[in-house]
């Protein structure tokens, strides 16, 4: 199964000529792939993974979620749709709308079926999963902090354990170790049950570590979908689409300008920087 766009096209004001999506056509798999979605402000990302998880339908073309055509808003169908396809939005505060975070994060699955009793053990252990403390587990989540919030709002999407998890920005807000420990947990659950997960970020050095496919929009449309160390290799021309290099790239392309390393392949991590510098070493 998979999310399947042919020639969609999407724009929030159906008496306007301006298209926030244009012609796109993708397919994503259910399973194995680690997306990253790339674009400057207002290029349409938050609206394609929106489209994605049927919150919004397609002004026109055809849009399959998991063999199923969405054409309107009004369809069963849609909340098997949103138990498959997770998504966190950029402000957690969208999400969150229980008087206390494990409640919050017990919504989902008992939404889903679950009962009482095993919705709260979900919701611990994923909690626990995402290093929110226990003391924080009866108070409101509107008061909690920016990282705290969006911290809850992720829990609460993972604790449906859908098929295809997506996260609008989901390190905003974060200190470096709260950073690191989500998308260790990410690739983690992408490793270990082949789950399909698509990040939106600005972050490049999250895109070159974490993620294998990137698909980058300019002005509603995809200017490009594959690889994410070939769109890195070609580094001269992510100038086009506004992107910049991860931060070992930009060491590693001055050291190669003082003649201190060489590569062919521009290295987008410290361990491809380290394994250059190793080689240089033995020759």
């Amino acid at each position: 199964m998979e999310i399947n766009f042919r020639n969609v096209n999407f724009t929030y004001d159906s008496k306007s000529k301006l298209e926030t999506l244009k012609n796109i056509n993708l397919t994503i798999s259910k399973d194995g792939e680690f997306i990253s979605i790339l674009g400057h402000t207002g290029s349409g990302k938050s609206t394609l993974v929106q489209l994605m998880n049927a919150l919004i339908i397609p002004t026109s073309g055809n849009l399959t979620i998991l063999n199923y055509e969405i054409k309107i808003k009004k369809q069963n169908k849609l909340k098997t749709i949103r138990k498959q396809i997770g998504l966190v939005f950029q402000f957690p505060e969208y999400q969150l709308f229980e008087d206390t975070v494990l409640k919050d994060v017990m919504f989902g699955p008992m939404n889903f079926g679950k009962t009482k009793e095993e919705a709260k053990e979900i919701a611990i252990k994923t909690l626990k999963d995402l290093n929110v403390d226990e003391s924080l587990f009866e108070k409101s989540p509107f008061n909690l902090s920016g990282g705290q919030k969006r911290k809850v709002a992720i829990a609460g999407i993972l604790a449906s354990n859908p098929d295809i998890l997506i996260l609008d920005e989901p390190t905003v807000g974060l200190d470096p170790i709260g950073k690191h420990e989500l998308l260790e947990l990410l690739k983690h659950i992408h490793e270990t049950t082949n789950k399909t997960i698509i990040l939106i970020t600005h972050d490049m050095n999250v895109v070159a570590k974490y993620t294998n496919r990137t698909i980058v929009l300019n002005s509603g449309e995809i200017v490009y979908d594959g690889s994410t160390h070939e769109l890195f290799y070609n580094y001269k021309k992510l100038e086009q689409y506004n992107l910049d290099l991860p931060y070992i790239s930009k060491i590693a392309l001055k050291l190669k300008e003082k003649e201190l390393i060489n590569f062919n392949k521009i290295p987008l991590t410290l361990e491809e920087l380290h394994n250059v510098i190793k080689e240089l070493k033995h020759e």
